[in-house]
């Protein structure tokens, strides 16, 4: 297996990126580094599917 960039193609609900957001906040110390990006890029797309409220309260679980 190489390290070149893989594509896939996949819309994800705000409902879905919750809870993967939800599952890495969980596991943030068994998610490996090399999975640090898409898990960041996971955190970005989901606060920007939620109200300032929802991510306060997101924030502070």
């Amino acid at each position: 297996m190489t390290d070149s960039p893989f594509c896939l193609s996949y819309n994800f609900t705000c409902e879905e990126l919750k809870a993967l957001a939800s599952i890495a906040r969980e596991n943030q110390d068994k998610i490996p580094k090399i999975l640090y990006n898409f898990s960041k890029e996971v955190q970005n797309k989901v606060y920007s599917c939620m109200s300032i409220d929802e991510v306060e309260k997101y924030t502070k679980k």
